[in-house]
């Protein structure tokens, strides 16, 4: 049996190694890694409908046109859903317009650098790649021609109307554009599909939204290239569960375009001010020429920052405002301080590593990963309630039991808040909550005045819930409070031990919520304390 041949010269895709392999190689905790380098959000997007109505019939095959998902993805790029064909994600779709447009003997232009992927699809159909400029006099007879737009790794931005232009000069010609930065820059090709049959425009749920695992992507095109594309992708080609979130999400979009720019803004201006020659960027990303791209890059991994590198550049995606201050440092960059309020901990003892990220301004998003599952859950309650964003990676000595990690996290936590809250001038300081939950009730009650000091009272009457000793929980919350600095008050008791706790992590929450917001008395009155400071 032999495969079709490949062109010569011929590259396949090369992942980046995954946290687990950076950390082995330079032989630090995982929890210390920091990626800056896959393009996406730092935590993710946030589904808008009930995960199990979505996983409730596993056993049943996607409903096969995806009306639901054309019709928000219609809805939200401003055309019919006959105009949009849906896919696995960008790269599922760069490869059905390589398979409907090439073939041996054709050819695809591709400007470089750029996303490989675009090479990478042309070359498996048979066809030729070449590297022209971007005018119309050197694109003749490319039958495919790739821009990414914002480009990807420069971030920079063609005019979308002089790309319609060059679409109208090569009228035999597909020039399919890969707006996966979209939304980071605004503009777009779309108003002109209708017009030219061979001009298309790719988009991805991966970046901005937040949704790179769910793999979904759709392509705007005129109805025929539409139609001759949908009859030839696969018949259900995206799960039903990852259909139905994409689909909330483009009908009712809730996005983070505006901090990230802002971020990508401030760590752009830090690294002009210091010498380095950023280009401007359209997309969630900087790039940075240097010297030795790959050298940097190592150097960086190996203080566990991971950035993309290419042979006189590296590239960086923002991630929390802490820890993009963080790689900024490692670089020997300062920057302006970021007006929102976040936190970076990173912390090794000889039980756990850990690292917590945490934002004040956040969007109710956690991401926890501790190895203890019922600690996860009450931490991303906190988030939830506490208007949060929270991210915490821990390794420890879960094998020998649960103290140490549980006790360290929420210490960490703790750090983290006390960092994130600054010199807490015009805060509303005081904040209380009580929440009911089923037969269990808790209250809280937080004051940020600088006198660590708790009082916790859980009434459980099981010893586990899950992985969790329960018993931890008092002394856990308690460091919480030594480290963040601050009075906590909570009590909760009810029949179900899953319940009080789950009610009294809800209650905190609301409690610093409230206490973290400004008091609306601004700087004129300062911080709500008789004796000018907290």
């Amino acid at each position: 049996m032999r495969p079709r041949p490949l062109p010569e010269g011929f590259e396949p895709y090369v992942w980046a190694r995954v946290v687990d392999e950076v950390a082995k190689a330079h032989g630090i905790p995982v929890a210390q890694v920091l990626r800056f380098d896959a393009n996406v959000p730092a935590l993710p997007g946030v589904p808008a409908i009930p995960l199990g109505e979505s996983f409730a019939a596993l056993n049943d095959y996607p409903e096969g046109t995806y009306r639901e998902l054309r019709e928000a993805a219609a809805a939200y790029a401003g055309v019919e859903p006959d105009e949009i064909v849906v896919g696995a994600g960008a790269d599922d779709l760069i490869g059905l317009v390589a398979r409907t447009f090439l073939g041996a003997g054709r050819r695809a232009a591709v400007q470089l650098p750029t996303y490989p992927l675009y090479a990478i699809a042309s070359g498996i159909e048979g066809a030729d790649v070449v590297s022209p400029a971007l005018e119309a006099n050197a694109l003749c007879g490319a039958d495919v021609v790739w821009i990414c737009n914002p480009a990807n790794p420069t971030g920079e931005l063609h005019d979308p109307g002089r790309i319609a232009a060059l679409a109208r000069e090569l009228p035999d010609a597909v020039v399919a554009v890969d707006e996966a930065y979209f939304e980071y820059a605004g503009e777009t090709v779309v108003p002109f599909v209708r017009e030219l049959p061979n001009l298309l425009a790719i988009r991805s749920l991966s970046k901005a939204f937040g949704f790179a695992a769910l793999r979904v992507g759709y392509i705007v095109a005129s109805r025929g290239v539409a139609a001759e594309l949908t009859r030839r992708r696969a018949p259900a080609p995206i799960a039903a569960p990852a259909a139905r979130i994409a689909a909330a999400a483009l009908r009712d979009p809730v996005l983070d375009v505006e901090w990230e720019v802002a971020e990508r803004e401030r760590m752009r201006e830090a690294l002009v001010a210091v010498g380095f020659d950023c280009p401007r960027s359209f997309a969630n990303f900087v790039y940075v020429p240097v010297e030795d791209g790959p050298a940097l890059a190592g150097r960086l991994e190996a203080e566990s920052l991971v950035v993309r590198c290419y042979p006189r550049a590296i590239r960086i995606t923002p991630r929390l405002p802490a820890e993009n201050d963080r790689l900024l440092a490692a670089l020997g960059v300062r920057a302006a301080a970021s007006a929102a309020r976040s936190a970076l901990v990173v912390r090794t003892t000889a039980e756990t590593a850990l690292r917590v990220s945490l934002s004040l301004d956040g969007r109710r998003r956690a991401r926890v990963r501790t190895g203890v599952g019922f600690l996860d859950h009450l931490l991303a309650q906190v988030a939830f309630h506490g208007g949060l964003d929270l991210d915490v990676v821990a390794g420890g000595d879960v094998d020998v039991d649960e103290h140490h990690t549980v006790e360290d996290v929420l210490a960490g936590v703790g750090m983290a808040l006390r960092e994130a809250l600054g010199d807490r001038h015009g805060l509303a300081r005081y904040g209380a909550a009580t929440v009911p939950m089923d037969e269990a009730r808790a209250t809280a009650a937080v004051d940020l005045v600088r006198r660590p000091h708790a009082e916790i009272r859980l009434a459980f009457g099981g010893e586990r819930v899950g992985g969790l000793a329960l018993t931890l929980l008092p002394h856990a919350l308690e460091r919480f409070a030594i480290e963040a600095g601050c009075t906590v008050h909570v009590e909760a008791a009810g029949d179900d031990d899953h319940h009080v706790a789950e009610a009294a992590f809800k209650a905190l929450g609301r409690a610093l919520a409230q206490a973290c917001s400004p008091d609306g008395s601004g700087s004129a009155t300062g911080p709500g304390s008789t004796k000018g400071a907290l």
